[in-house]
């Protein structure tokens, strides 16, 4: 008993500092081979870093980029350098979003996408774009910019789109010129 009780007390002290290690908030950054750099007085530079959240319809997503900027820890928005984001549509599909610069705005979770982003959708379809706006929480993204997309039904060029839907439903804009092939390959 001398040593079985202390053992347990030391055993409660550790699970009490382990829990939320172990137990980590799917809602907020999760620093895992990061590193932390104070900018100016307040602000904070990170590398590696690395968001993961739920939609409304708890479907999960995940932004990384190389690193991150912000000029003040009460700032909504996050300066994301190469910045890719992964989102899960439903059960079946995904897409992976890429970019050279990313502002993340931290209170209404969305994203703009800047200098040449790129959708690849999981069906086999590519997005290229100037830039790309995403309401990571309601499931939806427009861009204003000229939109080239291609994949296994054909390619379309408009001069901008929008998403719905949670990713399910695209809407080219603007002047639109699409070609499209038949199953057996033809264009139309």
């Amino acid at each position: 008993m001398k040593l079985l009780l202390p053992a347990i007390a030391l055993a409660i002290v550790g699970i009490t500092f382990a829990w939320p290690q172990l137990m980590l908030d799917q809602r907020k950054f999760q620093i895992g081979e990061t590193s932390v750099k104070r900018v100016g007085f307040e602000g904070l530079f990170i590398e590696n870093p690395r968001y993961v959240g739920q939609d409304k319809a708890d479907r999960p997503y995940q932004i990384s980029a190389i690193n991150a900027a912000q000029k003040h820890k009460s700032d909504d928005r996050i300066l994301l350098s190469m910045p890719k984001a992964d989102i899960f549509l439903n059960s079946s599909g995904w897409l992976a979003i890429n970019s050279q610069k990313g502002i993340y705005h931290r209170i209404s979770e969305t994203i703009d996408l800047l200098g040449g982003v790129t959708v690849f959708y999981d069906k086999g379809y590519e997005f290229t774009t100037k830039s790309l706006t995403l309401d990571l929480k309601n499931g939806t993204g427009f861009s204003n910019d000229p939109v080239s997309a291609h994949g296994l039904a054909g390619k379309i060029q408009s001069e901008g789109f929008k998403v719905s839907h949670h990713g399910t439903r695209v809407i080219f804009t603007g002047n639109s010129q699409a070609i499209l092939r038949s199953s057996r390959g033809d264009n139309f």
